[in-house]
């Protein structure tokens, strides 16, 4: 029972990896997580840092009077 598990997960990895050298549009779509996630990350940083700044000028404006 055992060896039927593992020749199983042996042969889907290798089916696996020739879909994955085969297709690169199967690469893209897995890793299109990965991608969205980063670009939501760069962009909250982004907002953060806008809003940062616009505090600090804020702040700037309010000690020079």
């Amino acid at each position: 029972m055992v060896d039927v598990i593992v020749f199983s997960s042996v042969a889907f990895v290798a089916l696996f990896l020739v879909v994955w050298v085969v297709r690169p549009d199967l690469r893209a779509w897995i890793e299109r997580p990965k991608y969205r996630f980063q670009a939501n990350v760069q962009s909250y940083d982004q907002a953060q840092s806008d809003q940062a700044q616009k505090a600090a000028e804020i702040s700037g404006r309010k000690g020079n009077r």
